[in-house]
């Protein structure tokens, strides 16, 4: 049985970000539509507690959920990151 899902709002924002952004491609790849879910929720939960979302915050979650050698970590800018942190900042 899967957990229970915490979809209280921003989670489906976020997740729509997330989803844009397709920061590991997955998408582009044929994933479906909620691959990011695990990663909404916690980007949510961060958000709804008023945290900021930086950088730090964006490597922090994605190294959680995908392991510290993530690819999309690895090879992303520090402007991607940081205007992933933006566009999920700015749903504070």
């Amino acid at each position: 049985m899967s957990p229970e899902r915490d979809t209280r709002p921003p989670f489906a924002e976020v997740r729509k970000v997330l989803n844009a952004h397709d920061p590991a491609g997955l998408l582009n790849a044929g994933a479906p539509d909620d691959e990011y879910t695990p990663e909404a929720e916690d980007f949510a939960s961060r958000l709804r507690e008023g945290q900021p979302i930086t950088r730090q915050v964006v490597i922090d979650v994605w190294e959680r959920w995908f392991g510290p050698d993530s690819g999309y970590v690895q090879l992303a800018t520090p402007e991607d990151l940081d205007s992933l942190a933006a566009t999920l900042d700015a749903l504070r």
